[in-house]
């Protein structure tokens, strides 16, 4: 049985991330979002190691450690210390205070991975294995992994929001079905302030745990500069830069991430290597690609993205998609293609609301047949009001 880590950290993206990693590791995660839950879940779950953040309210990082060895019960816990300070005093004291050892924000997982796998010593995880164990022993471990796995897809599922912020004069609707337990694909809906809603589609390269892992760092460091009142170009140039140089090479994605101003019916977008989103006019019934792209992100860093605007008329619907709809392929070895897509957005025209996830599912199915889904499948859609009312200040 993999040993039980409590991971405390105030910040939820920061606490996800961290999370997710060590699930999908086969570790057993506790987690605490203050001083206080932390001391009460260190006494009642006796965990093997604590991931402790040091910038927290009434009780900080040092104060939950010196709790921690002041008790019996807990003394003996190893601690590591999780902050953005990197200043080497706060090392020293974290260290002098008892901590075990000590990571800096931002991380790599693997870099965390290590760090857990060490501070826990033989009992963790990774360490321990009979390599002469019977059958028996091996299945018991599969069942676990896949239990870890399920367990990572259920946080990842949970990061996707349920439903966008309301907006007046627009809705906007997101779905994603991975191929496998866990997804690089993502969505998301970023409430700006009362009239703008940031919105976000992406595709991390690769599949399964290590694209969920770059996946939710991608998502993390997006609402972080999003929220900074950045625009569409900055925001989508500080993810690129935070990716090219704290990532290897070969991790990167592609993204369409733009600012929904309801009351105004505009979306002000850019790309980074993404599939060109798709604009159905209702006043004429055309259907345009929205062709303004950018640079793989993190690729390389000082990418420049441009933005566009795009006004949207009454009915008419913006639909932002992974290749997952493109490359979906029959038993014929046929692919759905760009034709497929604009036919289908086509015909989402016709539809609202949730009915545009559902369409886009049942038809994917039926092109599909017997073939088995080969990536993941995500898409957003932006549809505007059929009222002619449009703030014009």
């Amino acid at each position: 049985m993999a040993d039980k880590v409590l991971v405390v950290d105030d910040e939820p993206d920061i606490l996800d991330l961290v999370e997710l990693t060590l699930v999908s590791e086969g570790f057993d995660v506790v987690t605490a979002t203050d001083g206080a839950e932390a001391l009460a879940a260190a006494d009642a779950e006796r965990p093997g190691l604590v991931l402790l953040d040091v910038s927290m309210p009434d009780l900080d990082g040092f104060d939950v450690m010196q709790a921690l060895r002041d008790s019996p019960n807990t003394r003996d816990i190893p601690v590591i210390m999780l902050t953005a300070r990197a200043q080497i005093s706060d090392k020293l004291r974290g260290l002098s205070s008892g901590a075990d050892d000590y990571i800096t924000k931002p991380f790599e997982p693997s870099d965390l991975v290590a760090r857990v796998t060490a501070a826990l010593g033989p009992s963790g995880p990774a360490n321990g294995e009979d390599v002469s164990a019977p059958l028996e022993q091996w299945s018991g471990e599969i069942e676990e992994l896949a239990r870890h796995l399920e367990t990572a897809a259920q946080i990842q599922l949970g990061l996707m929001p349920d439903e966008a912020p309301p907006l007046a004069g627009v809705r906007v609707v997101g779905m994603l079905e991975s191929s496998l337990n866990v997804s690089g694909d993502f969505y998301d809906f970023i409430q700006l302030d009362d009239e703008r809603v940031g919105v976000a589609i992406a595709d991390i390269r690769g599949k399964g745990i290590p694209a969920a892992l770059l996946m939710v760092m991608v998502r993390t460091v997006l609402r972080i500069v999003a929220r900074e009142g950045h625009g569409p170009g900055e925001a989508l140039h500080r993810v690129n830069d935070f990716l090219a140089a704290e990532t290897a090479p070969d991790m990167f994605a592609t993204m369409v991430y733009g600012i929904l101003d309801g009351p105004r019916r505009e979306f002000t977008y850019c790309n980074g290597g993404h599939c060109y989103p798709l604009h159905a006019r209702a006043s004429d019934d055309s259907i345009t690609a929205l062709s303004t792209g950018g640079m793989l992100v993190g690729a390389f860093e000082s990418a420049v993205y441009e933005e566009e605007t795009v006004s949207l008329g009454p009915g008419d619907l913006v639909v932002l998609y992974t290749d997952g709809v493109t490359e979906s392929e029959n038993e014929a070895g046929e692919l759905f293609g760009e034709d497929g897509a604009r036919a289908l957005v086509q015909d989402m025209t016709r539809l609202t609301g949730d009915a545009l996830c559902g369409t886009v599912r049942s038809r994917l199915a039926k092109f599909r047949g017997g073939a088995q889904r080969s990536d993941d499948l995500t898409m957003v859609a932006i549809q505007s009001d059929r009222s002619e009312r449009r703030a014009t200040t």
